[in-house]
């Protein structure tokens, strides 16, 4: 008998839940108009309702409201505009490069406007596949629009059923990517050359996007859900855990030590064994509380991970006792058992997350509230150098030119030809090369899939049933495998020409305007204004840098004042975990593009490592802020402090020199400072320890940063003669 607990499982699943919601707008609009006679107005109705689904992010229900309204204004401008330049191909053509030029750049406005876009273009094509198969001329508008109606009212009545699931949704899989995280975190523990290996380092930094990526999503969701002008109980709860989740980061993203070490100093002893083993615990009850949140349960922490972690303290006491390791390595490990521990203690609260409630529980709102704001955004991404930009000219005039090619020779079912140019030429040659491959491969296999299908399937009813279920099963796949999407979307359009008598017509036309859209969205990406990743990567890095630099200043600050979680910090620590993760892309990006496009991998990947291991060091310092008061360490701080800011910035100037630079000048006593920090005496409070030792990796690590970017600055031609030399 299917349970409430598997009813609560496969309601928390946000795949199955939006498929859901797909599935029951289509088959009530089916059901609605083959009773009401209308069941030759099925296809651009459903036509409608994919378009809307594809426009829409999830928001609170007054967001919603606006959000809806917005998307319906945008969606009848582009319905009706197809409609009314349809008998002018001129005009048609150049209305087709202003809108889709205009309906781009409103994406500068927010990721909110990015999918509205793309909404509102795919609709205009819809528009475009039925004009003038109506006998009026006004009709195929408003089907379509009636369509996205109906999708939109049964999206607000999902949404007030479970106000709260798109936020326990994206609260759970933070926990999930945490764990992905923590459980690669403990192969560093691993006795081989695993932990060694640089593609463990590699991997590191692509979970650690994730997870950034996962808090990002997180936060747009809890800020639009607190719009409203109230925050419940359960919100707030909500918020508290976020903020948890966000501590709980910070201090796995820490390192308090140079991992190779450990290999050398502990082959023999069981203490690495038993930290991989305590954070693969910590691994699983990160998923355990993502599961929890996704089917709103209460988390039950599991009490062996506590005698788990006191093993590990009885094991690390010994250690300490028996004196045959370097005090100094040994203190790392006593550092990073205090911060695990810390964990496990906020593991173990999740349930009662106000007791962590922070004094200033805010979130940063970077979303524009006003019409002078948006219009700021979108005139400052007026230019070559923004991404957006360039990506609004490359679409424009691929659309433009399959809109041409069709009309010059008259090709049947011509505006595929710009359907698929609008899904496969993407921002980045690397998501378009992507794009590419599994739309061609899905639209085939769409096509054997689809042919036989056609003859199982004669009557109008089974096939509307056909085309219903391949709506949502493009829905269920469009995130995790866009090929199978692209297969469902495919024996979709084959079924819905079926409907008017031109199923088997439509196959090899399908298939040749597939290949020839996605040719022109390649051409697109690679020559018009192409966006090379490997000529922004120094900015990129540069900027990395500098979001580490002040990162850094708040946390020295705060070992004056006393830890504080307020705002300004988490900002200054959220934006440099933003900048990692933006390097980390641009890099794998840089990896997809063709071999005379990319500049330095192997130095590109080696200052990725070394960047994520300078945030990794600087993270730690910020996971133990608590004041101190000894004056003598805050002399050191300060001067350590001020030797590696200079240090950062001259190492950003020379990635992305600046039209100002403002280079913090360096401590005369500068060898001293070093000289200080590898020396310190030893010292009874465990703080001062860890500032000392942080601050001195920190400063073993940018040395090699500084020459690293030397190496990156330094033509191939040069390169090659030093080599030579």
């Amino acid at each position: 008998m299917y349970s409430i607990n598997q009813f609560r499982q496969h309601w928390a699943n946000k795949t199955v839940n939006y498929s859901l919601l797909v599935f029951i707008t289509l088959m009530t609009l089916v059901v609605a108009s083959q009773l009401l006679g209308f069941a030759h107005y099925d296809v651009p109705l459903i036509l409608g309702v994919i378009a809307a689904a594809l426009a829409i992010d999830d928001d609170s229900f007054l967001g919603r409201l606006k959000s809806y309204a917005l998307t319906l204004t945008c969606f009848a401008i582009a319905a009706f505009s197809i409609q009314i330049l349809y008998p002018y191909p001129v005009l048609f053509a150049l209305g087709l490069a202003i809108s889709t030029f205009g309906f781009v750049m409103l994406g500068a406005i927010g990721p909110h406007y990015r999918t509205l876009s793309f909404g509102s273009l795919l609709l205009a094509i819809y528009a475009m596949l039925g004009a003038g198969s109506y006998t009026s001329p006004w009709l195929q508008p408003i089907l379509l629009l009636s369509g996205a109606s109906w999708f939109f009212v049964i999206s607000l009545i999902w949404h007030l059923i479970a106000p709260m699931h798109p936020v326990r949704q994206n609260l759970s899989d933070i926990f999930i990517t945490l764990s992905n995280y923590i459980n690669c975190k403990s192969q560093r523990f691993q006795l081989d050359k695993t932990s060694a290996n640089s593609d463990l380092h590699i991997l590191e930094s692509r979970l650690n996007t994730a997870t950034v990526s996962s808090l990002n999503q997180c936060k747009s969701i809890l800020l639009s859900h607190s719009k409203d002008g109230f925050k419940s109980s359960k919100s707030e709860r909500y918020l508290n855990i976020y903020f948890l989740a966000q501590d709980i980061h910070e201090r796995i993203r820490s390192s308090h030590i140079k991992y190779e070490q450990l290999t050398t100093h502990f082959k023999r002893s069981d203490i690495m064994f038993r930290f991989k083993y305590v954070l693969e615990r910590q691994a699983l009850a990160c998923k355990n509380i993502g599961h929890a949140i996704a089917v709103g349960k209460e988390y039950s922490h599991d009490a062996s991970s506590e005698a788990t972690l006191n093993e590990l303290q009885q094991s690390l006491q010994y250690i300490q006792e028996s004196k045959q390791h370097p005090i100094e390595v040994v203190d790392q490990l006593a550092f990073l058992y205090k911060n695990l521990a810390t964990v496990e203690r906020q593991l173990n609260s999740v349930n009662t997350p106000d007791s962590h409630k922070l004094e200033e529980n805010t979130l940063y709102d970077t979303e524009a509230r006003s019409l002078k704001v948006m219009w700021k955004r979108i005139k400052s991404s007026m230019s070559k150098q923004s991404p957006l930009f360039r990506h609004a000219i490359r679409l424009s005039a691929a659309l433009v030119t399959g809109y041409s090619i069709l009309q010059i020779f008259h090709i049947q079912h011509g505006y595929w030809i710009v359907l698929t140019s609008l899904f496969v030429c993407q921002p980045s040659y690397s998501a378009t090369k992507q794009k590419l491959m599994t739309r061609s491969i899905g639209t085939i296999t769409g096509l054997i899939v689809g042919t036989p299908l056609l003859a199982l399937f004669p009557s109008p009813a089974s096939q509307m049933t056909i085309i219903v279920i391949s709506a949502v099963l493009f829905f269920a796949f469009r995130i995790n495998n866009y090929g199978f999407a692209t297969a469902f979307i495919t024996v979709l359009v084959l079924f819905c020409f079926a409907q008017v008598g031109e199923g088997y017509e439509v196959i090899l036309p399908r298939l040749l305007n597939t290949i020839l859209g996605c040719g022109i969205a390649v051409i697109a990406v690679t020559y018009l204004l192409p966006d090379w990743q490997s000529k922004r990567l120094n900015k990129l890095m540069a900027e990395a840098i500098d979001a580490n630099s002040i990162y850094l200043d708040n946390i020295v600050a705060q070992y004056r004042v006393g830890k504080k979680d307020n705002l300004a910090y988490r900002i200054t620590r959220r934006n440099a975990h933003d900048k990692d993760a933006a390097l980390d892309t641009a890099i794998c990006n840089m990896l997809s593009e063709p071999s005379k496009h990319r500049i330095s991998v192997n130095d590109s990947f080696k200052f990725l490592t070394l960047n994520h291991a300078l945030l990794g060091y600087i993270s730690a310092l910020g996971a133990h802020r608590q004041r101190v008061n000894d004056d003598k360490v805050h002399k050191v701080m300060l001067d350590a402090h001020q030797l590696l800011r200079g240090q950062l910035q001259e190492l950003s100037n020379k990635l992305n020199p600046k039209e100002v630079t403002r280079v913090a000048p360096r401590p005369i006593q500068e060898q001293n400072v070093q000289n200080t920090l590898s020396e310190w005496p030893d010292s009874k409070d465990i703080t001062v320890k860890l500032i000392i030792q942080q601050l001195h990796l920190i400063n073993q690590i940018v040395p090699e940063l500084l020459a690293l970017a030397d190496n990156l600055n330094t033509p191939p031609a040069k390169k090659l003669k030093a080599t030579i030399t």
